[in-house]
């Protein structure tokens, strides 16, 4: 006898993106989920069998929306720059767990290589055999605009100090240029 589906995992997956984005990493849970869904917590254990799966599981749908939002860029570095900034900034709960799943399975990293080779692919023409350091650079200087901005020194939306963001990435465009010399 078939099982009956009330449910699928693509409901689940939604419905758990809302629930972090709303509540937090703190907050998402099978339990809390399943109460979400209206349903019990056993019927979450046949499509994620663990709260890792589940986050590992949800941490992969962020990554691929924030690669389809960067595929779109045409190559310039501050539009991937800004779309990077933006998703941050958007959907702080997913780009947190994005930073930090650590139970990604090797075929879900597979995501991860895709962002990291979009990049260093973008930066090949400046960087050339450096690209991989560059791009390493990039990610750090976004990362500590992240950090700076949840912190309340720096504010990416009003950009105060007024166009900060497109000031360091130029001072990396020229050091890039300045390396190919």
């Amino acid at each position: 006898m078939p099982y009956p589906a009330k449910t699928s995992a693509e409901e689940i997956l939604a419905a758990a993106v809302e629930l972090l984005e709303r509540e937090g990493q703190g907050g998402l849970s099978l339990r809390a989920l399943a109460a979400e869904l209206h349903l019990s917590p056993n019927a979450l254990y046949r499509y994620y069998p663990s709260r890792e799966a589940l986050l590992a599981a949800v941490a992969v749908q962020g990554a691929q929306w924030l690669l389809t939002d960067l595929q779109t860029a045409t190559g310039a570095l501050p539009q991937l720059a800004h779309i990077y900034l933006k998703f941050a900034q958007e959907r702080p709960a997913l780009y947190d767990l994005y930073m930090t799943c650590d139970s990604l399975s090797a075929a879900q990293r597979q995501i991860y290589d895709e962002h990291w080779e979009l990049v260093v692919g973008a930066l090949a023409p400046l960087a050339g055999a450096h690209s991989r350091e560059a791009a390493i650079t990039l990610w750090a200087y976004l990362h500590g605009l992240v950090g700076l901005e949840r912190s309340g020194v720096y504010d990416v939306s009003a950009e105060k100090p007024r166009n900060t963001t497109d000031f360091g990435l130029g001072l990396l465009l020229a050091g890039l240029r300045e390396l190919a010399r």
